[in-house]
């Protein structure tokens, strides 16, 4: 511990002196506990208890930012340094207002470039570090991931200044085989895999594999990907780097590969993205229950129709994505269709979902989608029975069987430029999935990075 920075317990919690000083306060009421017995007038057993703790009610008070404050100036530099736990609810301002620190220095902080946002989203159960004196704010210092930490600092004559510490983690690239009994979830665990890893292989293979309709038990996947940890202990899962997924004998393999915008993206052994202009689904759905072109008694209208969209069963609020980039065309109340959205594609492509119970947030027409984004929710306005989504796909104002567009949609081949680039790269991570010896773990040196990207930021 560095001289003038002492240590404190967050206020409304007794103190380590102050519980000291209480053990030391009952031992002498202990020695006292004679003189009490003598007194047969009055239970000894209540007058002792009594006694001991009107001795050591001052030292069981909480600290207070105040007494804390005292006590600094007792040790010679006045300088304080609180370990906060963020409350359920908690905001920054409540915090310095708790601890009595300036809510100059506080605007000062949410003032500067790039930071406002590092202290103001905090999280229940989250530590502070903070440090001051007299109530003005010297530093400090938040967790803002398993790598990260922000250190704000007072400078004399240059205000505050912020930069972010980072020491990346120990990048393990391990691969791991399982095998489908009843979900992918449950297989994934079973492997050793978080849920997070396992959605991200059901977003890898979305496009062609449908995980709500086409798996079944006995499928299989080999995944490699990185483990990340600190010190030895484990953090958690990283990216997935390569994987293979039999789904029903057919066979689907994906590796990691950065393109040329700086993104990365998974692709086919041959190049090829994964990623096609449109997902297999709009949804999470429990099962179909009307296809495409089926010709049906209309439950409401009591009459034959036939359906030219696909009728997905889910719970009422479960989300809907857009199934391809695009702009919405239309939001509203539709007749039969109840609430709708339509959203605009390329090449004269039109999608369309209804009955939903709501949308989402303030989106409108105009506003940009990306493929995957939440648009709304299942819901049963309009004429429906029963909660589900009715999803359309429109070519030129013609309504098309969705699955046949959507098997039929191309994927981008990567550029012809990058693919020696791109064989050399991604030779052992596909060799991986046979068994074939990994890389050794990457390890990072740590590093510092100024908030906003300049060199010092300040408050003044």
């Amino acid at each position: 511990m560095r001289p003038g920075i002492h240590s404190h317990p967050v206020p409304g919690l007794v103190s380590g002196p102050a519980r000291v000083r209480a053990l030391q306060l009952l031992s002498c009421a202990a020695v006292a506990w004679a003189g009490l017995a003598a007194d047969t007038s009055t239970d000894p057993r209540l007058q002792f208890a009594e006694a001991a703790f009107e001795m050591i009610r001052p030292a069981m008070q909480p600290a207070s930012p105040a007494n804390i404050g005292a006590a600094m100036d007792l040790a010679g530099e006045g300088l304080s340094r609180i370990e906060v736990i963020v409350r359920r609810n908690e905001s920054m301002d409540q915090i310095f207002r708790r601890l009595e620190l300036s809510m100059q220095d506080l605007a000062a902080l949410r003032a500067m470039r790039g930071l406002k946002s590092m202290i103001d989203r905090l999280k229940p159960g989250e530590m502070l570090t903070l440090k001051h004196r007299d109530g003005e704010l010297v530093g400090l210092e938040r967790k803002l991931s398993a790598s990260e930490t922000l250190r704000v600092e007072r400078e004399e004559g240059a205000g505050f200044v912020a930069n972010v510490e980072e020491v990346p983690l120990t990048r393990v690239p391990v691969t791991v085989h399982g095998r489908v009994r009843s979900s992918l979830f449950q297989a994934a665990a079973a492997a050793g895999l978080g849920d997070a890893t396992a959605r991200s292989l059901a977003d890898m293979f979305g496009w062609d594999i449908d995980f709500a309709m086409d798996l079944r038990a006995g499928d299989e996947f080999t995944v490699t990907y990185e483990r990340l940890s600190r010190d030895g202990v484990f953090v958690r899962d990283g990216d997935i780097l390569a994987a293979r997924f039999v789904n029903q004998g057919r066979r689907f393999e994906a590796v990691r590969f950065m393109g040329v915008d700086g993104k990365p993206g998974f692709y086919t052994p041959e190049g090829r993205s994964l990623r096609k202009a449109f997902l297999k689904a709009p949804l999470e759905f429990t099962s179909i229950s009307t296809g495409f072109g089926s010709a049906e008694m209309h439950p409401i209208l009591n009459m034959m129709r036939i359906h030219k969209g696909i009728d997905y069963r889910a719970p009422t609020g479960t989300p809907v994505r857009a199934i391809g980039d695009g702009k919405v065309a239309y939001r509203g109340n539709k007749g039969g269709y109840g609430n709708v959205l339509e959203i605009q594609h390329g090449g004269g492509i039109v999608t369309r979902y209804g009955h939903l119970s709501r949308f989402e947030g303030e989106i409108g027409s105009g506003d940009a989608v990306k493929q995957g984004d939440v648009v709304g929710y299942v819901g049963m306005t309009g004429l429906a029975t029963g909660p589900h989504l009715h999803f359309e796909f429109l070519v030129r104002g013609q309504q098309k069987n969705p699955q046949s567009v959507i098997k039929e949609s191309a994927s981008p081949q990567l550029d012809i430029a990058l693919q020696v680039e791109f064989d050399r790269q991604t030779a052992p991570l596909l060799a991986s999935l046979s068994g074939a010896p990994l890389p050794s773990p990457s390890i990072a040196p740590p590093s510092l990075r100024p908030v906003a990207g300049s060199h010092s930021v300040s408050s003044r």
